[in-house]
């Protein structure tokens, strides 16, 4: 996505002034919201649909979403694709997040290492192929994505017995919450009041979930708010190669964070929320006063950003992992993935806010 904010949400004046320009929320709104909306609605009906239906819904998305956008020229047709790579992005998630605990715990570090290092791979690959092929060209040579995801599970995929288990009668998800006053259902009863199984489940997961909320909004507010807008203009550097790597360094924080709860676990997640939300003022406050010396300091705080962003994300799927019980694990994982999705497009609306504001106050 740091791709289609350079091209389409990053047009500067002619001094590389971007506050002439839109804020990339409006871009990742587009980006983000299909995929909200399948996690919204997937706790409600998605664990009634065997795995096999679901990754193949998602492959078969993620296949068309790429012949779509290498095919058309037409930009309405390419947000359609991309709106396709979306949903197939909501449904992979989801799925593969609740398939998790059918495997052991170092699974969780497995996937949310892989998902941070997609950012970095995923841009590297395709402008690799972009120096010596059209983008639709390498757009077409994308495919390839789908169809090792396809082998992967299809082949390669060791499936467990437990795929195909049924959850049993409900019972409080984490210890703590064993005294707590959640309405108790009897597997019947969870079939027919998904909602009520929805807030039970949701209640009992909430310190996770609201620190997933809160990185989230904050994390995704620097990014679309404040990142087109800082730049130094004694670098030699472009504000637009300013802005790529910033989204590059962000990528590796998240990635280095991602694949570390395998040598280390952080159980208090509310503390990387509380801190992502004080690197929030500072980006705000150094994009609308210019204060900080060097981009240095901005490289190095945006890399911390991308440290607490994922790791507040692999361990709270971690935490979740290790405490819940084994029967409701795989729907505990799905719906706590809805609280990431959630801070994302909250933050997506009030970025373009946030970019208003700074550009039409700041002191420079």
């Amino acid at each position: 996505s740091s791709g289609i904010n350079a091209e389409y949400g990053q047009k500067s004046d002619d001094d590389g002034d971007y506050c002439g320009a839109k804020s990339t929320g409006a871009i990742l709104l587009a980006d983000v919201l299909p995929s909200f909306g399948i996690k919204a609605i997937a706790p409600l009906f998605i664990n009634k649909i065997h795995y096999n239906v679901k990754v193949s819904a998602a492959i078969l998305l993620s296949l068309a979403s790429f012949l779509v956008v290498a095919s058309v020229s037409d930009y309405s047709l390419i947000i359609i694709g991309v709106c396709l790579a979306a949903l197939s992005s909501g449904i992979g998630e989801v799925t593969f997040l609740a398939m998790t605990s059918h495997f052991d715990k170092a699974v969780v570090t497995a996937w949310s290492s892989g998902t941070g290092f997609a950012g970095i791979l995923g841009a590297t690959v395709y402008l690799a192929l972009s120096l010596v092929l059209t983008p639709s060209q390498s757009i077409y040579m994308m495919v390839i994505v789908p169809v090792a995801e396809m082998i992967t599970y299809w082949v390669v995929l060791e499936r467990p017995a437990t795929f195909n288990e049924r959850d049993i009668a409900h019972k409080p998800l984490l210890e703590e919450e064993e005294n707590s006053e959640a309405i108790i259902l009897t597997d019947e009863e969870e079939q027919r009041r998904p909602l009520l199984k929805l807030y039970n489940t949701a209640k009992e997961l909430r310190y996770f979930m609201l620190s997933l909320f809160t990185v989230y909004v904050a994390e995704y507010l620097i990014n679309q708010g404040t990142f087109e807008i800082i730049w130094f203009r004694e670098m030699a550097w472009s504000a637009a190669v300013q802005y790529r790597v910033y989204q590059v360094v962000y990528q590796v924080g998240v990635t280095v964070s991602r694949s570390s709860a395998s040598f280390y676990h952080f159980k208090h997640v509310h503390i990387l929320s509380i801190l992502q939300c004080v690197n929030l003022v500072y980006f705000v406050c150094e994009a609308r006063y210019a204060f900080t010396p060097h981009i240095s300091i901005i490289i190095i705080l945006i890399f911390w950003e991308g440290l607490l962003g994922g790791g507040c994300y692999v361990n709270s799927f971690y935490a979740i992992y290790e405490q819940v019980p084994h029967h409701k694990r795989e729907y505990a994982l799905g719906l706590a993935s809805v609280s990431d999705s959630c801070g994302i497009v909250l933050a997506g609306i009030l970025a373009t806010f946030l970019h208003n504001y700074i550009c039409k106050f700041r002191a420079y």
